[in-house]
C-alpha cells in the first residue's frame, strides 16, 4: 500500500478516536473517509458477525455498537504496510451498556483503500490473525 494510502487511513483512525466516547458516527464523517461501496467484515468471534456493503449499511453496523457500549474509545497502535494492504492495530476501550463491565481489547483490522478512501475493513478478535491474513510475518 502506497503511503499516501496509509497516511489517509492513519487520518480516518485519528478523526475516529477523537470523536466524543459513544457519539454516533455521522454520515459528514463516513462520506470524508469511505468509499461509497466500502465492504466491512466483522470477525466470527463477533456475536451476530456480519458482513456489510455500501456507507448506509456500514454505518448501521459501526452505529449499532452504541447498543451494546454506553462508550468506546479507540486509539490506533500501529500500522504494518502488506502490499497492497494495510493492517491496523486498535485498543477499544470502554463500558457495556447496563453492566457497566469495562472492557479493553486490541483489534486487528486489514483495510484496502480505493480511490482516497477506505474501500474494505475486516476485523480480527485476534491481530494475529489479520497479519497473517494481510501475509505480514
Amino acid at each position: 500500500m502506497s503511503v499516501a494510502d496509509i497516511e489517509i487511513l492513519g487520518r480516518m483512525w485519528q478523526e475516529l478516536q477523537d470523536r466524543a466516547p459513544g457519539e454516533p458516527l455521522s454520515r459528514e464523517l463516513a462520506e470524508r473517509w469511505w468509499d461509497e461501496d466500502v465492504e466491512y467484515i466483522e470477525d466470527p468471534h463477533w456475536p451476530g458477525s456480519g458482513h456489510y456493503r455500501g456507507l448506509d449499511e456500514v454505518m448501521r453496523a459501526w452505529n449499532g455498537y452504541l447498543e451494546v457500549f454506553e462508550s468506546a474509545e479507540m486509539k490506533l497502535e500501529r500500522v504494518f504496510d502488506a502490499g497492497n494492504e494495510a493492517v491496523f492495530f486498535v485498543r477499544v476501550t470502554g463500558i457495556s451498556k447496563g453492566a457497566d463491565v469495562p472492557f479493553d481489547h486490541l483489534w486487528g483490522y486489514v483495510c484496502r483503500v480505493r480511490n482516497g478512501k477506505l474501500a474494505y475493513q475486516r476485523a480480527y478478535w485476534d491481530p494475529q490473525q489479520a497479519l497473517e491474513a494481510a501475509g505480514v510475518s
